[in-house]
């Protein structure tokens, strides 16, 4: 696990850790995988500094790359989280949009662009 400053992340890291705001509210949970926009969200939330999955070896840092997951693994995650709503047709839309999104996210780890 790597102590990083804001400046210093980069696309692709992985969060070793949840991030919370000042009012302790969940920003990213551990093992999510930064992004441009995460980054830009991070500094705008004022963080300053968080832990990334890897080691540093003097002054080389090793990150943990992020796996991609694949189309069957996402909607098997999806499947779990929307079990209660499925008989929605609503729900069951917002499902297959989310597990379209979460497919592009996984093989585009810069996906999100920063604000400006």
């Amino acid at each position: 696990m790597i102590l990083l400053k804001i400046d210093q992340l980069k696309p692709g890291m992985i969060l070793a850790e949840s991030v919370y705001n000042q009012q302790e509210l969940l920003l990213f949970e551990k093992g999510a995988s930064l992004t441009k926009k995460r980054i830009w969200t991070l500094k705008t939330w004022g963080i300053n500094h968080v832990r990334i999955k890897g080691e540093r070896k003097g002054n080389h840092l090793t990150t943990i790359e992020p796996e991609g997951k694949n189309k069957q693994t996402i909607e098997n995650e999806l499947q779990e989280k929307f079990a209660d709503v499925l008989d929605d047709p609503v729900m069951t839309a917002i499902m297959k949009a989310a597990s379209r999104q979460l497919q592009e996210n996984s093989n585009d780890p810069e996906n999100g662009n920063e604000p400006t």
